[in-house]
């Protein structure tokens, strides 16, 4: 610890923090020897009052699934039969001890996180996790997720890993804090403490200090080494020479063991029953196992035989040949013989492994299966892909690789996907079936994280081939074309899809035949036809959370708003059950978009936050990028001083990808901004920007700003551009289902018109049949106005005094702002407008409280929102002060009184 006061000072005070009940972490950054493990035990020794989980993490096992969590975690699974059901389920799946269907990845960080919890509710957790570079990736997930959440909670995360090797250990939320070598006041301190019975002088100490760089284990190893002479001009290559300084020191003191140690290396199990054996089949003797001549380089916990320093581990295992090392792997696979054991000897197998060897990418395969069981995509991702290397037939091959790119995605490694399905496309005798998938897959990676235009372009030549070769399978595929046309103002793709519908006869209670038939009906009703029958309850029953979600936007297209949030809520909810947060991330923009539509600014705030975490964690930039714009949307209606900043920064992000939805969120917000504070000529200009709004066949993007521009244009005296554009939407909107259209383009009429009277009276009528309260409220201020100016005072006070209130009461204050200068201008005294308790509540505490409204406990608020129950109940305590209530009932009653701004 010489040398290192501002780290044990971090340390000490994340500990202290952690006592009081708010955690955190930190993740110590540096090359081999400079002092991480020295500094975790410190951590260790200081945590007294605390339970200590620790785990280390090796080579072999960098890509097996959770191996360092159930490292983490296993001391402590006797307390998993105290969590929820689902999550309880999860972790003894994934630890071998239930059989079920392979548990999503976020409900098993969920559930860790839950563990870890409970856990803190007794004492204070400490998590020490070593050689954190070579932890599977499912386990730095899983840790990434319980770090973002830990501000609440009794427990500290450790991490000590190396920069340059393994996996990248960067957690979000976690401080990152480089080790640099000693300063020569310790580092001579240190020479001093440990120089034994040889004393340096100072110009060797000098000269040692230069060729270490101050690295605490070099400069001990080399202490007692023969440097070369000062004045050389020969860089010393520190990480070589402190390798050959490790297998100089093994080769004086342990040649006879060094076979021994090398299969040790090679294992990365730990099991000295499988070294044994393995040694056994070598004809390697094993005894100094047993009779503590090794102890110097290993160390035995009980449960693991593992290296005192990995870079002991490492030299030795580079120490063998390429022809040892295939050895070394086939006696190792050999020696995991049971069942729980296939995965790592599938993988032994494949390391093992030269050329072509399909018995071995069979065992691969095998593995990845057992893999994606246990929820780990990056070890099935792994496997296939090994797998696939060493398969000679080329269709097999593709498809090894089609289902390593399907794994990846599944663990949001982007990258290494579209590598995988570019060297799957290579492959000459893929089937045809295989191919649409390959672009099906590919299109939902553009669609993700790259151009939602290139991945239109993917799927288009392969829909009417998918279509007959199996419908059902690919509906999937087809209803995300019909909603890539929405995002990025393409009407063409309903056309396409007519086309390509025609003469398919859906069967009645096939639930992906039902969203074919949606899809149909919306073609039919957008051509002007009869869209045919409206029965589609079978949709309801489908059990994919994606398809689910885009079945509720074909059900909005047709006008059928209740069906549609009862599907977007129902897969939202499936999401969630299954802990699948990709598909949670993206059905949440359709929810919070919706409640925009319906006036509950502060849940559609709520569900947008909740799904720009969830996309950012997942790896979905576009997803994330929409999320923000509809944040900037509600800001801008709420008129919040942050709005045109939010928009500005989103236009900024989604025009690199050309992510039109994201864009027309943005350039809304800032017309509505511009609209509300009276620069009407700037305010058009932003909605004409959404899109060719006067094109032959104008997008929905477009058409849905119309009655935004229309009030900008005549406001700013261009009547009849503004007619024009009154004209194009009746057209567009008279075959629409729902009310709310109709209401709104007979509020054009009203505007455009000399005496809109009539038209406004119709605006209300329909108004009245939909649930559109801002909209609403809009249409009865733009009343009153044209009652102000026309002199009909009373009349007037009346309409303006409603829409004040109804914009006070959905928190659209800028535009209650409004109402009530226009009110004041009739001569009638009027308050500014006062928010709703709920209104004041962050978006995270608004989800709580109506959670709790549904009577929810803090348990099942926790499983479905993805936190611990220690941090419900503290935002509940929040809630509380600030609705200056004090139990459950009464906030049960605020939810009933107050509707949710």
């Amino acid at each position: 610890m010489l040398g290192r006061d501002a780290e044990a000072k971090l340390l000490e005070s994340l500990l202290r923090h952690a006592a009081e009940g708010h955690g955190g972490g930190v993740v110590l950054h540096g090359e081999p020897g400079i002092g991480k493990t020295a500094l975790l035990s410190y951590a260790t020794e200081q945590a007294a009052g605390f339970q200590v989980l620790r785990a280390v993490g090796v080579e072999p096992e960098a890509d097996l699934a959770y191996a360092i969590l159930h490292q983490l975690l296993f001391p402590v699974l006797g307390s998993v039969d105290e969590l929820p059901g689902p999550q309880a389920q999860a972790l003894r799946i994934l630890f071998g001890r239930a059989h079920g269907a392979p548990p999503d990845a976020f409900l098993v960080a969920l559930s860790t996180l839950s563990l870890l919890s409970l856990l803190a509710g007794e004492k204070p957790v400490l998590c020490v996790v070593d050689d954190a570079h070579w932890a599977d990736q499912p386990t730095l997930k899983t840790l990434a997720f319980v770090a973002r959440r830990l501000d609440n909670e009794p427990v500290v995360l450790a991490l000590a890993a190396r920069a340059d090797e393994g996996h990248a250990t960067d957690l979000p939320h976690l401080r990152r804090v480089p080790l640099m070598g000693l300063k020569p006041d310790a580092a001579r301190a240190l020479l001093a403490e440990h120089a034994g019975g040889r004393r340096l002088t100072d110009g060797e100490q000098t000269h040692l200090l230069a060729a270490t760089g101050g690295n605490p284990l070099a400069l001990l190893e080399l202490a007692g080494k023969e440097m070369p002479p000062e004045g050389t001009q020969e860089p010393p290559a520190l990480t070589d020479e402190l390798r050959r300084s490790f297998l100089t020191k093994i080769r004086a003191g342990y040649a006879a063991s060094l076979p021994l140690l090398q299969l040790i290396a090679a294992d990365g199990s730990g099991s000295v029953e499988t070294i044994e054996k393995a040694a056994a089949s070598l004809r390697i003797g094993a005894d100094p196992l047993h009779r503590a001549e090794l102890d110097e380089l290993l160390t035995y916990d009980g449960a693991r035989l593992v290296f005192r320093h990995p870079l002991i581990r490492s030299a030795v295992y580079h120490s063998a040949s390429a022809d040892r090392r295939v050895a070394l792997h086939r006696a190792l696979a050999s020696a995991f013989d049971t069942p729980a054991d296939q995965h790592r000897r599938a993988w032994h197998l494949g390391q093992a492994a030269v050329g072509h060897d399909e018995q071995a990418a069979e065992h691969l395969e095998r593995s990845a299966a057992q893999a994606a069981l246990r929820g780990g995509p990056a070890a099935a991702m792994a496997a296939l892909s090994r797998a696939a290397e060493l398969t000679a037939d080329g269709s097999r091959r593709g498809r090894r690789l089609w289902n390593a790119a399907l794994a990846a995605i599944g663990g949001g490694f982007t990258a290494a996907a579209v590598e995988l399905l570019d060297r799957a496309e290579r492959e000459p005798h893929l089937e045809e079936g295989d191919r649409i998938a390959l672009a099906a897959i590919r299109a939902t990676v553009a669609e993700f994280a790259g151009s939602p235009e290139e991945a239109m372009d993917l799927i288009k030549p392969w829909i009417p081939r998918a279509l007959r070769i199996d419908r059902r399978l690919f509906t999937p595929t087809v209803a995300m074309y019909a909603d890539l046309g929405l995002r990025v103002n393409r009407p063409q793709a309903w056309a396409d899809l007519a086309g390509w519908l025609d003469g398919i006869t859906p069967a009645p209670d096939d639930p992906r035949d039902a969203v074919l038939g949606l899809l149909r009906s919306a073609c039919l009703a957008r051509a002007g036809h009869d869209p045919g029958p409206r029965d589609w309850a079978v949709v309801e029953s489908l059990a994919d959370p994606v398809t689910m979600t885009l079945a509720g936007g074909i059900a909005r297209q047709l006008g059928d708003y209740e069906l549609s949030r009862r599907l977007h809520r129902t897969a939202g909810q499936l999401a969630r059950a299954n802990g699948s947060l990709g598909a949670l991330a993206w059905n949440l923009e359709y929810q919070s978009a919706d409640e925009i539509a319906r006036g509950r600014f502060g849940l559609a705030e709520a569900y947008a936050e909740e799904g720009l975490q969830f996309a950012n964690e997942v790896g979905q930039p576009n997803t994330a990028c929409r999320h923000q714009g509809l944040l900037a949307l509600c800001a801008a209606i709420r008129g919040r001083p942050e709005a045109a900043k939010l928009a500005t920064d989103v236009l900024a992000e989604a025009s690199g990808r050309n992510l039109a939805d994201a864009m027309s969120y943005a350039r809304r917000a800032l017309g509505l901004i511009d609209l509300v504070a009276g620069r009407h000529r700037e305010a058009a200009r932003h909605f004409e920007a959404v899109g060719v709004w006067d094109a032959d066949m104008p997008s929905d993007l477009a058409m849905a700003v119309v009655p935004d521009l229309v009030e900008a244009l005549v406001r700013a005296g261009e009547r009849d551009r503004a007619a024009a554009a009154t004209a194009r939407y009746a057209r567009w909107t008279e075959h629409a289902a729902a009310p709310e259209p109709a209401a709104l383009t007979a509020r054009c009429r009203a505007l455009v018109r000399a005496d809109g009277s009539a038209h406004y009276a119709e605006s209300l009528r329909l108004h009245a049949r939909s649930d559109a309260p801002l909209e609403h409220a809009r249409t009865e201020l733009l009343l009153g106005e044209h009652l102000r100016r026309d002199r009909r005072r009373s009349e007037a006070q009346r309409h303006l005094r409603g829409a004040a209130d109804d914009f006070r009461r959905i928190g659209a204050l800028a535009w209650a702002e409004r109402a009530l200068g226009e009110l004041r201008a009739t001569g009638e005294s009027a308050r500014a407008p006062e928010a709703g308790v709920l209104s004041t509540l962050t978006p995270q505490e608004l989800r709580i409280t109506l959670a709790v409204g549904e009577g929810l406990t803090n348990r099942e608020i926790a499983a479905q929102l993805f936190l611990s129950p220690r941090t419900v109940d503290y935002h509940l305590r929040k809630v509380f002060q600030k609705a200056d209530i004090t139990s459950r009932a009464e906030l049960m009653r605020l939810v009933l009184a107050e509707r949710p701004a």
